[in-house]
């Protein structure tokens, strides 16, 4: 602030001259008020998360194993798929639905790799470490040698010699990766990349480094600490691209004779310099000081350190660790290196780090004879009788006295450090695992046009499942053809409990039955009453479809359910021992498929066929088109009349289940007529169709059937549509 009014001042009375002297003024009043508090940073962390496709980013050389986005450089853009559903003679209005994908490619380094690990898209798994595709991808990855070739499918795209191969670089292509899970874009994906199997130290990345800057030569030397991987991913020269490694690891380059070379402070030996040798100097000159020491101001010290890095234990997710040498610090230097290594590790080069910066903080000047020429820059010195250890930084040699600029190393470097890397943050990263599948063939659900359908619930018990497109065989299994896929994933379990039978027209209030969920992940949830009678919790239990109101938590997966209503959907009520199937029907989870009434009365298998699904068996069910068939009817009664059997009943629709008008149920067929059977054991005796919702059984036919009073029958009562429905089976004493 007095940097802003004095500068402004300045410029007032004494023009631009007297504004240069305010604003100095100024700065030095800041700096002694506020002090010198603020953090430093030194080498941002590059961002290796976050992909790009501007031009001009730098392509990171990677090293060791990083986990990084790369940058995009070819796209053929977002392909547009439709599908059709439903119409024909009964299935509705056609329904189409639009899909999206996206052909791309990547480039992840530029410089070779030997593989490729795990991938995550908007960070979430796409690619585990076993090579498996939670969601299934076709990815090609070009290792980036010198005589790679181009993309087949970047080749088909382009025009004749405008596909680049990207030699040199390695590069991952993408073909029609579907985008449904993204928001129908292009994710942002990131690639644990393998560039040295074995990791790499900071001698080997800055020989390296040095060579693709075209300077030759430059070899390790000495012993230095290594690191699970690196990315060398900043701009600019090779100087600002080893700054992150010369300040955490105290690197220097040296000079032998034979060659330069680098080397770590720590590993260098030490030479001992004689008392003799420190007085030596240039006779031409004036007299001066052989030695001279300089103090930095208190204040430069350094309270804290606080380096940034990946860890790879936390799917190299953005880590920091602090090295403090007071707990009220006002100084602390912030160090981001685009390194991989454990928390105690980078914990333990802070620490170093804030040693050495404290201790370099007092410097000096040696004046030393000709035979002391192998005290080069990167040497390591002691005075006789001195205990102090020197870090030479600047050497020169003129007049045949060599003088050297060393600054003072730490007495000790911080011990090895034991650090709380923090809490992983779990994003879905486990294998997708297999998918359990079951086949519906149930009455029309939800409103729909009545018509062949089947529905198909998918789930799995893997934390990771997310999704399996499915496929159909119409011929035993011998050809299977995608039909589409199951997303969210349904409620589905197994009962471990019996359900007894009970009444279809009123509220089981006794009634109970305990199920256990696939996953973990699945809930069931109490409803209303009110909530319940408009379609709420609508389930299947084997082939009854049933509702129910209360829930009660077991523990771990299971579920008590009440307060039912049973045979829903005009299903039959039966009794249920443990182990039958359990499935929500959901109709934003169930995938639903609509086929032609050719289909009907043969036997269909499905399949998954998605990442964990490779032993997954198929499910076979024979497909009766109960969505295509009339309901049972209600209500079969019979009354004497004379020596004729009167029969009446109630007929059920299957275009609505809902009783609007407190009246009756629209027929839902084109006619109404029904075939009645009557049976006397397994016996048919007669047959015949009938035009209403009643039958007279003649005195004359009952004696021809040897059905007269108090002999037992069972009448089958079927509504004709375009299919034959489902009977009600009912017995009698005749009257």
């Amino acid at each position: 602030m007095a940097t802003l009014i004095l500068g402004t001042v300045g410029r007032v009375i004494g023009g631009p001259l007297g504004g240069l002297v305010g604003t100095f003024l100024g700065s030095v009043l800041d700096r002694s008020l506020l002090g010198g508090g603020k953090a430093r940073q030194v080498g941002r962390l590059s961002n290796l998360a976050v992909q790009s496709s501007a031009y001009g980013e730098p392509i990171p050389r990677l090293y060791g194993t990083m986990r990084i986005a790369g940058n995009l450089v070819w796209t053929a853009g977002i392909a547009e798929h439709s599908s059709t559903s439903g119409g024909g003679k009964r299935g509705g209005a056609k329904t189409t639905s639009y899909t999206y994908s996206s052909s791309f490619a990547v480039i992840l380094s530029a410089r070779p790799v030997a593989g490729i690990g795990r991938v995550w898209a908007d960070g979430k798994l796409l690619r585990d470490a076993a090579g498996t595709w939670i969601t299934p991808a076709t990815m090609r990855l070009h290792l980036g040698g010198d005589g790679q070739s181009v993309d087949p499918l970047i080749a088909a795209a382009e025009a004749a010699g405008g596909a680049p191969a990207y030699r040199g670089l390695a590069y991952a292509v993408f073909e029609d990766l579907p985008l449904a899970d993204y928001g129908n874009r292009i994710p942002n994906l990131t690639f644990e990349l393998i560039a040295d199997a074995d990791g790499t130290g900071a001698g080997a990345v800055v020989a390296d480094l040095c060579a693709a800057a075209k300077i030759e030569g430059v070899a390790p030397v000495g012993i230095f600490q290594s690191f699970g991987g690196f990315a060398a991913a900043q701009g600019g020269s090779v100087r600002e691209q080893l700054g992150q490694l010369t300040e955490l690891y105290d690197l220097r380059f040296v000079d032998d004779g034979t060659g330069l070379g680098v080397c770590a402070g720590p590993a260098v030996a030490s030479i001992t310099l004689a008392a003799d040798d420190l007085g030596s100097h240039d006779a031409s000159s004036s007299p001066h000081e052989a030695r001279s020491e300089a103090r930095g101001a208190g204040g430069q010290l350094d309270d804290a350190v606080a380096l940034g890095f990946f860890d790879p234990a936390r799917d190299y997710q953005p880590g920091l660790q602090r090295a403090v040498r007071r707990a009220d610090a006002a100084r602390i230097a912030q160090v981001d290196i685009a390194a991989a290594f454990s928390a105690d590790s980078a914990k333990g080069l802070a620490g170093a780090l804030l040693a050495r910066r404290n201790a370099a903080r007092v410097g000096a000047t040696f004046q030393l004879p000709p035979r002391s020429l192998d005290v080069r820059a990167g040497t390591a010195v002691r005075r006789e009788g001195d205990t102090t250890t020197w870090s030479v930084r600047r050497w020169t040699f003129a007049n045949f006295v060599s003088e050297v600029a060393v600054e003072r190393k730490p007495v000790r470097l911080a011990s090895a450090a034991v650090a709380d890397p923090g809490r992983v943050h779990d994003a879905g990263d486990s294998a997708a695992g297999a998918t359990t599948l079951h086949l519906l063939d149930l009455p029309p659900l939800f409103g729909e046009a009545a018509g062949p359908r089947l529905y198909v619930a998918g789930a799995g018990a893997s934390p990771g499942w997310r999704r399996s497109s499915v496929a159909l065989s119409l011929d035993g299994g011998e050809t299977y053809t995608a039909i589409g896929e199951v997303g969210a994933p349904s409620v589905v379990g197994t009962t471990v409990s019996t359900l007894s039978a009970g009444s279809g027209d009123r509220w089981d209030r006794t009634g109970r039955v305990e199920v256990e969920l696939l996953a973990d992940s699945l809930w069931l949830e109490s409803r209303a009453e009110a909530v319940v009678l408009a379609g709420a919790n609508l389930a299947l239990i084997n082939n009854e479809i049933v509702q129910f109101a209360s829930v009660e938590a077991l523990g771990g997966r299971r579920f008590a359910l009440s307060m039912l209503l049973r045979g829903r959907r005009a299903t039959d009520v039966a009794a249920h021992p443990a182990g039958g199937r359990f499935v929500m029907l959901d109709p934003e989870r169930l995938l639903a498929l609509d086929l032609g009434s050719e289909v009907i009365g043969r036997s269909l298998r499905v399949r998954a066929t998605g990442a964990g699904d490779g032993a997954t068996q198929p499910v076979a069910i024979d497909f009766a088109g109960n969505a295509a068939r009339p309901l049972p009817p209600v209500f079969v009664r019979c009354v004497a009349d004379g020596g004729d059997a009167v029969f009446a009943w109630k007929r059920r629709s299957r275009s609505g289940f809902a009783w609007l008008d407190g009246v009756d149920a629209p027929v839902g067929e084109s006619a109404e007529s029904y075939r009645v059977e009557v049976r006397r054991g397994a016996t048919l005796v007669r047959a015949v169709t009938v035009a209403v919702a009643g039958w007279r059984y003649l005195a004359a036919d009952r004696a021809a059937d040897l059905a007269g009073a108090g002999a037992t029958v069972t009448l089958a009562i079927a509504q004709l549509g375009d299919l034959a429905g489902v009977p009600a089976h009912v017995v009698f004493i005749l009257p």
